[in-house]
């Protein structure tokens, strides 16, 4: 009796909560569906942007990814950011911007791009930017952007953090010698340093040599912003910023870096003075999200033509076709053949796409899937213009795939080149048999049979075969970049063999076309169209909730509980390249574990 009441008690439970989970799920999919109103925007207002931590390029509209990771009413996308911008310069309720900057984790070409749109909206509208920070503070990433605003204003007492970059490198040699495996890299070219994690304890020379360089232009451009706003010379710039550690934002504003040091309310009060709005009444902030929600012609701008500019975004490692629960960092972020292809044909098919922007922002991968997708862009090539663009890196398999491009842009900071190829092979013969305790026996056919196996080091023959393979991949890379720059092989292998550019160093080797952002490569599309009026069409596609609730809950989740693992998405990386080491791939990938602070 007591085993059937626990029984019906467990079946009560488990039908509560299925019913619990269902109408979760149907409460997510009757907000996602449900279609809001055009938001009003009353006169004398002033869009309000948010900028705090990493910056996307797009918003997701995965309901799911605004469940478990909330933002800010104002918080904004490169992409919002710039539509905002661009419509707010016409609107006639639009008085101005406030722009709110704390801690920013973006990129830099990300934020060189966003502080040119803040200057064109400055210059074509004549319409004011004042920015602003909360208690978190700003820090030299979040400054930066500032620097583009009219005024720079902080509330009192909160913190300022000026002290300067520092390039850090994740390496796992002593790890893996602890835990007894063995990383063989075959790497063709002297910079091509992707395989120095598994094993090196710190950077090598060449490795030093490049990371140097490239950081150079981004703590120029850096120290030019501050330079150019507060009028102090370079030399004074970085006296300040090697002084001993100073945090109090009040430093700063005496230093001249900050207009004011005022309380929030007092911000506003100088803000309804600048736009005509009595001191009793309230400011009219419209958040950077429903203002995304006015349309164009709500805005005042005219209708969007017909006849437009495909942007096709391509971000994350380039990955060959495997079972996708084996992806690093979910699906969603990776780099396929499939996905790539999906969204170029359907741009490809739409009659009113008359150029594609692929923009890329990739560290590499799969030298094949790299190799094949190349191969789409030039066929795409043959019916449409294509301009590749370059975010934040597009570096290896990257660049690889932008050379594809009538033509090449990148920003001033875009981490580029890494012309070469690796092969990775793990012995963990040692700690499967020594420290675990797991023995191997077989019967063997062939000679080489299974010779990539972990259980076993290489020979010297199947070291020289791999070695081979990834010479003559080497190869095919540096005659794909000589096709594409109209350069001999001895002029790539020259600034190639695994060489990491910033965009400018790029350029001036021959690498890339031009130098800027997305905009200026949406502007060189259209013009190679013949446009003279276009509007923008993105793809992939952004998937329906229905879509999403199929294949993505369990990445959400997973997004959710390790966004704040420490080495989270290395590790990840590792865990999948010594998975597939039973493979002879060819990695066409930089040293990306680098992180600048």
């Amino acid at each position: 009796m007591i085993d059937f009441i626990k029984q019906i008690f467990a079946s009560a439970i488990g039908f509560i909560l299925v019913v619990v989970v269902f109408f979760f799920f149907l409460f997510i999919l009757f907000v996602s569906t449900s279609s809001d109103p055009e938001p009003t925007v009353q006169e004398n207002s002033v869009l309000y942007v948010k900028t705090s931590g990493v910056i996307p390029e797009r918003v997701s509209s995965d309901p799911l990814d605004q469940f478990f990771s909330p933002s800010h009413p104002a918080s904004a996308s490169l992409q919002n950011f710039d539509n905002n911008l661009r419509k707010a310069a016409v609107d006639d309720n639009i008085e101005g911007v406030l722009l709110e900057v704390d801690f920013v984790g973006a990129p830099w070409p990300i934020l060189q791009h966003m502080r040119r749109s803040i200057e064109r909206f400055r210059e074509d509208s004549g319409k004011f930017v004042y920015a602003t920070t909360n208690d978190l503070g700003l820090n030299e990433q979040g400054y930066y952007l500032a620097t583009a605003a009219d005024s720079i204003f902080a509330p009192p007492h909160t913190m300022m953090q000026m002290d300067g970059f520092v390039v850090e490198g994740t390496f796992f040699a002593s790890m893996l010698e602890k835990i007894g495996v063995e990383a063989t890299v075959i790497h063709k070219g002297a910079y091509k340093s992707a395989g120095d994690s598994f094993q090196r304890t710190s950077f090598s020379d060449a490795d030093r040599e490049q990371l140097t360089a490239i950081f150079s232009d981004i703590v120029d451009e850096f120290e030019s912003a501050i330079e150019n706003r507060t009028g102090m010379s370079r030399e004074e710039v970085q006296a300040m910023i090697n002084q001993p550690p100073r945090l109090d934002i009040e430093h700063y504003a005496g230093r001249g870096l900050i207009d004011a040091v005022i309380p929030q309310n007092e911000l506003h009060n100088r803000i309804k003075s600048r736009i005509g709005v009595d001191a009793d009444d309230d400011l009219r902030l419209v958040p950077n999200r429903r203002y995304a929600r006015v349309s164009d012609r709500g805005a005042g701008l005219s209708r969007a033509p017909r006849e437009s500019v495909a942007v096709i975004y391509a971000s994350g490692p380039i990955m060959p076709m495997v079972d996708q629960g084996g992806l690093p960092f979910g699906g969603e972020s990776t780099i396929t053949i499939d996905g790539f292809k999906r969204s170029l044909d359907q741009a490809l098919e739409d009659r009113n796409v008359k150029a594609i922007v692929v923009r890329i922002d990739s560290p590499g991968g799969s030298g094949s899937t790299s190799d094949a997708i190349w191969k789409l862009l030039r066929e795409a090539a043959e019916q449409k213009p294509v301009i590749t663009s370059m975010g934040a890196v597009a570096a290896s398999g990257g660049y690889y795939i932008a050379m594809a491009g009538d033509a090449m842009v990148a920003d001033r900071t875009t981490i580029t080149g890494s012309i070469g190829v690796i092969g990775i092979s793990m012995d963990a013969s040692e700690l499967l048999s020594d420290k675990i305790g797991i023995d191997y026996d077989e019967i063997r056919f062939h000679e080489n049979a299974n010779w990539l196996s972990p259980a076993r080091p290489l020979t010297a023959d199947q070291r020289g075969a791999f070695e081979q393979f990834i010479e003559n991949f080497y190869d095919v890379f540096v005659n794909r970049v000589a096709e594409s720059r109209g350069m001999s092989y001895d002029e790539v292998h020259a600034v190639a063999q695994g060489r990491v550019w910033s965009g400018e160093d790029a350029h001036e080797v021959g690498l890339i076309d031009y130098v800027g952002g997305i905009d200026l490569a949406i502007q060189l599309a259209a013009e190679r169209a013949e446009l003279e009026n276009w509007s923008i069409r993105e793809f992939p596609r952004q998937k329906s909730f229905i879509e999403r609730l199929a294949g993505m809950p369990d990445v959400a989740v997973q997004r959710f509980m390790t966004s704040n693992v420490p080495q989270y998405d290395e590790i990840q990386m590792i865990r999948f390249m010594a998975s597939q080491s039973s493979r002879p791939y060819a990695w066409t990938i930089m040293p990306y574990m680098v992180e600048v602070k």
